[in-house]
């Protein structure tokens, strides 16, 4: 792969993933990340700054994963809903020494509500490790690191 075909793959890959979350897609969701081994982290910025580990939600398996959408599937999570939608910007891609890619962009999410107000609800950035599988990439840990102090509702559904 080259810079070209990797610039273009990231950017693909990050359109898809917020296309997934935006239309509750969130067995398609799943399916990208590394089945094998995968993390999934929301993080303040604060803490990722100071070196603090502790996320503000984090999922260390696939497994952890599924259960957090079956969750939201069932109804079991409590939360205000509203319709969101994600912009990605600033897509950034190299790959490290180990031949994984590294990835990043810039996050903005917005919510409207059931009388159809909206209003910013997240900024935030990914910074991702995917893996080369085949012909596509797939998801070895992904930080979502929160520029927005203040969450408004429980953090239920994934960055």
């Amino acid at each position: 792969m080259n810079a070209l075909e990797l610039d273009y793959a990231s950017r693909h890959f990050f359109h898809v993933y917020a296309q997934f979350l935006d239309q509750e897609q969130f067995n398609e969701w799943i399916g990208l990340f590394d089945p094998h081994q995968c993390t999934y982290e929301v993080l303040s910025k604060e803490n990722k700054d100071l070196g603090l580990p502790l996320p503000i939600m984090g999922c260390s398996t696939l497994g952890m994963i599924q259960d957090r959408v079956a969750m939201l599937a069932k109804g079991v999570l409590t939360y205000r809903r509203s319709a969101l939608l994600r912009q990605v910007s600033n897509v950034q891609a190299s790959f490290g020494q180990d031949g994984h890619v590294l990835a990043k962009a810039n996050l903005v999410v917005y919510q409207s509500n059931e009388e159809g107000v909206s209003s910013l609800y997240m900024v935030a950035r990914y910074e991702a490790t995917l893996e080369r599988m085949e012909s596509r990439l797939l998801i070895r840990k992904m930080q979502v690191i929160v520029e927005s102090f203040g969450i408004d509702t429980m953090l239920a559904v994934p960055l």
